[in-house]
């Protein structure tokens, strides 16, 4: 598995099995700063760039987790934030949150046919890991860990609408937050929804073996979604309040 970056006109892939040992890469892409994050306690794949009006930020990791999810700091400010919702818990930047950037997960063949220029993350870091193994299980056929069992942390908020390992498409448009079972998605090709009055729309693409997520701008035009793949226990703990399509 690997994670794909489109940004700017640049291409590049990030292996999970690189950042299962790292979860944090700080890039620079097209002459921006961005840090590309995994947590593999909760499935999630996230680019974040500083906002407007916030000095550029490079990351790196507590060692702790909020809802199992990892928690980041900024060396800037030393201000914490947890993964999954890209905003500052604690520190100077408390209440600000990051802008995100999307990261697709799709195998490396299916990156490498449709993007043959692409760079890719190389396994030559200068530390001393297993890269080629994962302490969890392993992907694209989940095994472990990541098919099996519940957290392993502690969690806030549970529900058993899915099983906790099951894989949704979470979705945050103007506050509000949606869940859609990202199998429903494959199945069906398109699935759409309404969120607080937004229109949404999930589409397959075939071509990376993933689902993207759009919505209808208020000229009517079709616009990406900012959208992450996630477990179910992970985006429920986070937002028990979210909306679900099934």
């Amino acid at each position: 598995m690997v994670f794909g970056l489109e940004h700017r006109g640049e291409v590049r892939a990030y292996p999970q099995l690189v950042l299962v040992w790292h979860e944090i890469v700080n890039d620079t892409v097209a002459g921006e700063p961005l840090a590309v994050t995994y947590c593999p306690l909760t499935g999630t794949a996230v680019g974040f760039r500083a906002p407007p009006g916030v000095q550029d930020l490079t990351f790196g990791t507590t060692g702790k987790l909020v809802n199992s999810n990892l928690l980041m700091y900024d060396r800037q400010t030393g201000s914490q934030w947890p993964q999954l919702i890209g905003t500052a818990v604690s520190g100077p930047l408390e209440g600000t949150e990051l802008a995100t950037v999307p990261l697709v997960w799709t195998t490396w063949k299916q990156w490498r046919t449709a993007h043959p220029d692409t760079r890719v993350l190389s396994t030559d870091t200068g530390a001393l890991r297993g890269y080629g193994s994962d302490p969890y299980g392993s992907y694209p056929d989940r095994s472990g860990y990541y098919a099996e069992g519940g957290p392993l942390f502690p969690v806030a908020h549970s529900s058993d609408r899915f099983g906790d390992k099951h894989v949704v498409v979470g979705v945050r448009v103007a506050g509000r937050h949606l869940a859609i079972d990202k199998d429903l998605v494959r199945e069906n090709r398109v699935v759409r929804t309404d969120l607080g009055g937004t229109q949404v729309e999930a589409r397959w693409d075939d071509r990376l073996g993933t689902a993207r997520v759009l919505q209808r701008a208020g000229d009517g035009r079709w616009v990406p979604a900012d959208h992450l793949d996630a477990m179910w226990f992970a985006w429920y703990a986070f937002h028990p309040g979210t909306q679900v399509r099934t």
